[in-house]
């Protein structure tokens, strides 16, 4: 981690879908992702959504292709890196996105269940805590409401 550099974890809902493009450092996955709050209303008697984070998430290589393979529009997920803003002009007016490069990413396994299936590291030694005779698969790891 570079000095100065913002690291936090988001908790919320994939609100597009994901998109993968290939550029000559690798693969990228982008996709927006929104975190509402919820807050008990003493007066109403009802939940209400409160203040909202909308932040554009991107994830590089094997992550990016994981998270193609395993998660889409609407999906819980926890979301964990760098965060930064990037600020840009469009017809003339100064804009800014919040935006967060991911180094993890997975379901929120507190709205949903999912199956895990690990990479193999190409090599044929066992990887720590699994035995010799464990198959290592391609991650394609679907989250499901529960």
């Amino acid at each position: 981690m570079a000095i100065g550099e913002t690291t936090v974890t988001v908790v919320g809902n994939i609100s597009s879908d994901v998109v993968v493009k290939d550029t000559h450092s690798g693969s990228v996955a982008g996709f927006w992702l929104r975190s509402n709050e919820r807050r008990y209303d003493k007066e109403s008697g009802e939940w209400c959504n409160g203040r909202s984070l909308a932040v554009r998430v991107s994830c590089w290589r094997r992550l990016a292709e994981n998270v193609r393979d395993s998660l889409g529009k609407g999906d819980p997920v926890v979301v964990s890196g760098r965060l930064y803003t990037t600020e840009f002009v469009t017809d003339g007016q100064s804009r800014t996105v919040t935006e967060l490069d991911a180094q993890a990413v997975g379901p929120n396994l507190s709205w949903c269940t999912s199956s895990v299936r690990r990479h193999s590291r190409g090599r044929n030694t066992p990887e720590a805590g699994h035995s010799a005779g464990d198959t290592a698969e391609p991650v394609v790891a679907a989250a499901s409401a529960a």
